[in-house]
């Protein structure tokens, strides 16, 4: 059920675009402040406390509709569900769709523009600058709406690929929690990177050049001077920028019309695509030898 439910989300996703509509974090937002309203003056409420109880009603909530599936409808039902939640929990936009725009808009200005939204920033002047950008912002936004709910959800469900998208969520702005909170929801949204971040790694060095992947792999850690399991994700965009910008990518027809920074976009949603592949293959695999189900 596991990979019938990853494939054709992502179909419906691809197909049905108006299927990103649906992905609101609004109703977040309003739990979270009514939570602080409700219970911000118990103790330690700003801190652990308030961290968890956000956290853990909504996936109380999804459970209890899980169950209630289960015993209406059996396993269809659970599917339906695992079904709507990894097709909400995709995104918030489709990255596919986000790079479409971008090579295909019809004057600078709008390309510039959906450039700097897939960047979340401005747009680095110098060229190459802005090659590794973008080609950082694929890989990242890759790991954000496709691959982090993957493996969370391979892993624990519904409730894993729903825990990941509320933590990306919590880990913005907009949201009203305090500095002890959101310092807990960024430390938590980088070990669940993590993870999903070294499988994606490992997947580029299978679909491209594993050696050229590997030491960059490894000059990244020797250069950040910490340990495996500790930092961030940037070794997987290191390791990216290595294959793209060093030419180990493998190039196609459509790419090669390109130039600049367009070139480098192309590249790293082709290589996306490919560590996808990659996943799915494997998830394949372990469906066969009944590892998941």
């Amino acid at each position: 059920m596991t990979i019938i439910a990853i494939l054709l989300a992502f179909t419906l996703c691809h197909f049905i675009r108006e299927l990103g509509r649906v992905r609101k974090n609004r109703w977040l937002t309003n739990w979270v402040g009514f939570a602080n309203e409700a219970f911000g003056r118990l103790p330690g409420w700003t801190d652990m406390l308030g961290f968890l109880v956000i956290l853990a009603v909504p996936l109380i909530v999804l459970l209890l509709v899980n169950q209630v599936l289960y015993a209406a409808l059996g396993t269809t039902g659970a599917f339906l569900l695992a079904l709507a939640v990894l097709i909400y929990s995709f995104g918030p936009r489709d990255l596919d769709t986000d790079v479409a725009e971008i090579l295909e808009a019809d004057d600078e200005e709008k390309r510039a523009a959906n450039l700097q939204a897939l960047l979340g920033g401005p747009v680095p002047p110098d060229e190459q600058a802005c090659r590794a950008a973008t080609v950082d912002a694929v890989f990242l936004q890759g790991l954000r709406r496709w691959f982090g709910v993957i493996f969370w959800f391979a892993l624990l469900g519904v409730v894993g690929a729903l825990l990941y998208r509320m933590v990306d969520w919590l880990d913005s702005e907009e949201q009203q929690v305090s500095g002890e909170q959101r310092g807990r929801f960024v430390r938590l949204q980088q070990i669940m990177d993590w993870p999903a971040a070294q499988l994606m790694t490992l997947s580029l060095a299978i679909a491209t050049d594993f050696d050229s992947v590997y030491q960059a792999w490894r000059r990244y850690h020797d250069e950040q001077g910490h340990g495996l399991f500790e930092g961030d994700s940037g070794f997987l965009l290191a390791a990216g920028r290595s294959v793209v910008l060093t030419g180990h990518a493998a190039r196609d027809g459509y790419a090669e019309l390109l130039s600049g920074q367009m070139i480098s976009l192309q590249h790293a949603m082709d290589l996306t695509w490919r560590m996808l592949g990659v996943w799915l293959t494997v998830l394949a695999l372990l469906l066969l030898v009944g590892v998941i189900v």
